[in-house]
């Protein structure tokens, strides 16, 4: 029964948002909110203890039983906060429009089904199950919040199943708010707000649920060290760790506090490969793990996070030859460290070609006075990456990403396309992949090994070693490591400062009309 968190995060100043006190009268009034902030989503709140508890629902409450809908709890908010719409200003916790998409009133249940006291709710809460019924005008009837297992703030709201059930496809989105905002009211504010995340912002939509190693130190156990990986190279299973091992302190930086996506060949090369995200509950205590909400299948997913030298041989001790992090870490998941180009070519094509594409990213760049870092892929594309420094939402560097590369395709159209089908695409066209700035999606990462013929390693390059002849097989574990001392890490600016969204747009647009 505390409104501190939910003060600490805002300027009264600058936010309509009420600042509120605790009331002593409890009145059981519910509210749902449609919050079109950094994405879309809903805040569920219940009037109990003298504030309104509250959990934000990415994808909204549902009137269907089966539809299990995570809840992730937030902070208490004042109650005057239940008439709470309109636009919160660029630049504050949550900006945003806030329209009231449901109100009413609720009682808490038991088992049975028969109304509790307040004192009994608070009770059921601070347990991890709370029944109750609703009674408003979108949403009616049973209802339960329950917390997940070993978890502080995740929980799931379920409909009862009652006479009140809707069993088609619930599609909260085709349903009005009871309150809708009209942004005419809204003609007094300077700045229309942008869909852009705060620092805490990411609470409310994308979160990771951070398991921070019980034991400082751990050892891996490494097992079957002889296993042929690369059978025509002869190279083993061991010599892979041995890499790895060897590279850490140069690989870890693009490695932690990210979630992997682990891409597994337990068998070597020409075994059976398989991803797997949800891996977290197998990993010994000491490794951290985050679970993370899918969107896609509605689950928390457990990933990894490497973090140290002894998870990174853990990992690879897996069977995992290539390390696939996000662009984000879990304490900014919203906000990518960089953006990519990934230039990925057709068979069709060859490696001078992809040469080409790289080399007029980087005229593009240099338009924009970003300065860009490129790498192999480990195969037969490049990487080019830009600096962001999570300044930005996964939509913006999506976005700039496809600028870049429609001026790429607009150099380069007989040889790139943006189509990023493969039936659509002509046979010698070369796919610039901007979507790969998307919440999720991965890379092999700097240094990591790939499983490909010579055990060759995605290696950061020196613009000036970008040209024809170039050849991505002379990069492999038996010889990154010497490149690495000689030549330093060529890729640490990608970690550096970032770029001004704001300066390169407007140096791109100036260099279109000279």
């Amino acid at each position: 029964m505390s409104l501190t968190k939910y003060k600490q995060k805002r300027n009264f100043g600058d936010t309509p948002e009420p600042e509120g006190e605790n009331v002593k009268e409890n009145l059981f009034r519910f509210v749902v909110q449609r919050h079109d902030a950094t994405r879309l989503h809903y805040d569920f709140r219940l009037e109990l203890d003298g504030v309104l508890k509250s959990w934000a629902v990415p994808k909204g409450p549902s009137m269907n039983p089966e539809d299990k809908r995570l809840a992730v709890e937030v902070e208490d908010h004042p109650v005057n906060y239940a008439d709470f719409f309109g636009i919160i200003p660029e630049g504050n916790y949550g900006a945003g429009t806030v329209d009231i998409w449901d109100h009413g009133v609720y009682f808490p249940v038991n088992e049975d089904l028969e109304k509790i006291t307040e004192k009994e709710a608070l009770k059921a809460l601070k347990k991890g199950e709370l029944k109750i019924f609703l009674k408003g005008e979108n949403l009616e009837g049973g209802f339960v919040l329950v917390r997940l297992a070993n978890d502080e703030k995740n929980w799931l709201l379920i409909k009862h199943k009652d006479a009140f059930c809707d069993y088609s496809r619930y599609d909260i989105e085709k349903i009005k708010p009871v309150e809708p905002f009209d942004a005419r009211k809204a003609a007094d504010i300077k700045k229309e707000p942008k869909k852009q995340v705060s620092k805490d912002d990411d609470v409310e939509v994308h979160t990771a649920n951070l398991s921070k190693p019980v034991k400082k130190k751990g050892k891996p156990e490494l097992t079957n060290l002889d296993k042929i990986y690369w059978p025509d190279e002869k190279i083993t299973k061991g010599e892979l760790i041995d890499y790895y091992d060897s590279v850490s302190k140069y690989i870890l930086p693009y490695l932690k506090g990210r979630p992997l996506s682990l891409k597994r060949n337990p068998n070597g090369i020409k075994g059976q490969s398989f991803f797997q995200k949800d891996a977290g509950d197998h990993a010994p205590d000491w490794v951290t793990t985050a679970e993370i909400h899918s969107e896609s299948n509605d689950k928390m997913i457990d990933y990894l996070v490497c973090n140290d030298k002894n998870s990174l041989l853990y990992i690879a001790n897996l069977g995992c030859i290539e390390l696939n992090p996000w662009n984000s870490t879990v304490k900014n998941l919203d906000n990518p460290d960089y953006i990519v180009i990934d230039i990925d070519p057709s068979d069709k094509n060859t490696f001078d070609d992809v040469i080409d594409v790289a080399l007029a990213t980087k005229e593009v760049l240099d338009q924009a006075g970003i300065d860009g870092f490129c790498k192999t892929s480990g195969s037969t594309g490049l990487h080019v990456y830009i600096p962001f420094n999570k300044k930005y939402s996964y939509d913006e560097a999506k976005e700039f990403a496809n600028i870049i590369a429609i001026m790429v395709n607009e150099k380069l159209p007989n040889i790139t396309t943006l189509e990023r089908s493969l039936s659509k695409r002509k046979k010698n066209q070369i796919y610039l992949d901007y979507l790969q700035n998307r919440i999720g999606q991965t890379l092999a990462c700097a240094y990591s090994v790939r499983p490909k013929p010579g055990a060759t390693v995605s290696t950061p390059l020196e613009w000036t070693e970008v040209k024809h002849g170039l050849d991505f097989h002379d990069f492999t574990i038996r010889n990154t490591l010497a490149r690495i001392k000689k030549k330093g890490d060529l890729f640490k600016g990608v970690l550096g400062k970032g770029i001004s969204l704001e300066d390169a747009l407007k140096k791109l647009e100036e260099a279109q009309h000279s």
